[in-house]
């Protein structure tokens, strides 16, 4: 076993998709970090992800972060001759009522303003895309461009292309709390008392990013919610096409929302969310059960969307928690502590922006430029970490 490192140039926390991309950036940028993760890489909420690649059903202010996002994807598709298991397997979402379909109208329009390929299809229109589509739905939002990436691959190819470039990574690592002196941080201790020192460190690590933020009089707005999923056994290639989703207008995840998809080994993944119910200390430390209620929502708008599919067999469920904020966007960037970053509140949705916000996050420790200016000004307005400031805290 490698031992940890006395110090660091940066210190990331968190092994999953959005502390890898951290740390392949910052060793791109020559940065050498140290990565810890107290579990197993991409174990907690970046396992259980659908991981969804595209910009439909975002809203039109992060429409350029994620445009941009989705091409780095592609480009570590490339890098790993598709070892991520990238599939340009478009997305639709379904239209139930006259209020949704006005919604998605304005949607489509919006989205097609900024470059995008996306469509409203009538009924008939989407069974030529989804042939087992039934159901009262009364149009679908279509975009071609949406991907998908097998999610535990995708850390993995993060992983290696970061250690190539001069990362050390640690998995099993529990950070307890930060290290500061004189107001700044100054390194990191884990859970068996060792200490890695270091000028930077960025918290990555989702819901338990506040835990250790709390240590410094840092209130993140950041609550844990429970994300949950079913998985069939494997069904015929192509027995469903598309990312199906409800139609969002204004994108996140709330309750209600639904998103169904096969997966590249034949599994048929969905879910549909349902309402936020208040989350007990500590639950994100334990792997919990899906609630009854979330099955029956699931399966049920499963089959009304699918009725030839009354006979499929659930092979397996399983729970995550993952990280909201009260406006659904990441904290990302410098808090007022010196030498301390923060990255997480990925409401779902950490794929989509994982690669943007990483070059992002880069730049703001090495004082490198490169992300283009215009991305770089949004995701400082859209993410910045004090924009719920109340007092001394953040």
């Amino acid at each position: 076993m490698t031992p940890l490192p006395k110090s660091a140039e940066v210190v990331v926390v968190g092994g999953g998709v959005i502390g890898a991309s951290i740390s392949l950036a910052l060793a791109e940028a020559g940065a050498k970090p140290v990565l810890l993760e107290a579990r197993a890489f991409g174990g907690a909420v970046t396992g259980g992800s659908l991981a969804a690649i595209g910009t439909h059903m975002h809203g039109r202010e992060e429409f350029g972060i994620l445009d941009y996002a989705r091409d780095r994807w592609r480009e570590l598709s490339d890098a790993s001759q598709d070892g991520i298991e990238y599939t340009a397997c478009g997305k639709m979402g379904f239209i139930l009522t006259d209020a949704a379909l006005a919604a998605g109208k304005t949607l489509v329009a919006q989205e097609k303003s900024q470059g995008a390929r996306a469509e409203l299809l009538m009924p008939e229109q989407a069974q030529q895309y989804e042939r087992l589509l039934g159901g009262p739905i009364l149009a679908m939002t279509y975009d071609p461009d949406t991907a998908t990436v097998n999610p535990f691959h995708a850390v993995r190819a993060l992983m290696l292309a970061a250690r190539q470039a001069g990362a050390q990574l640690f998995e099993n690592t529990p950070v307890a709390r930060l290290l500061v002196e004189a107001g700044r941080v100054v390194g990191v201790e884990t859970s068996t008392g060792e200490r890695v020192s270091t000028p930077h460190a960025v918290l990555a690590c989702g819901p338990w990013t506040t835990k250790l933020a709390a240590d410094l009089d840092l209130n993140l707005p950041i609550e844990p919610r429970q994300a949950q999923c079913l998985a069939s056994i494997r069904q015929p290639s192509g027995t469903l096409r598309q990312v199906i989703s409800s139609c969002e207008a204004k994108g996140g995840v709330d309750s209600g929302y639904t998103q169904i998809q096969q997966s590249p080994s034949g599994q048929i993944l969905f879910n549909t969310v349902t309402a936020l119910a208040p989350t007990p200390k500590g639950a994100e430390d334990r792997v919990g059960e899906v609630q009854p209620g979330f099955v029956v929502d699931s399966v049920n708008t499963l089959l009304m969307l699918f009725p030839a599919l009354k006979d499929l067999p659930i092979l397996r469920s399983w729970v995550r928690f993952e990280a909201v904020t009260p406006d659904a966007r990441f904290l990302a960037g410098p808090v007022p502590v010196p030498g301390l970053h923060v990255c997480a509140g990925d409401n779902g949705s950490g794929f989509c922006r994982a690669p943007l916000l990483a070059q992002f996050i880069a730049d703001g420790v090495t004082g490198r430029q490169t992300l283009p200016v215009a991305l770089q000004q949004r995701a400082a307005q859209l993410y910045d970490p004090l924009r719920f400031m109340d007092g001394q805290n953040v």
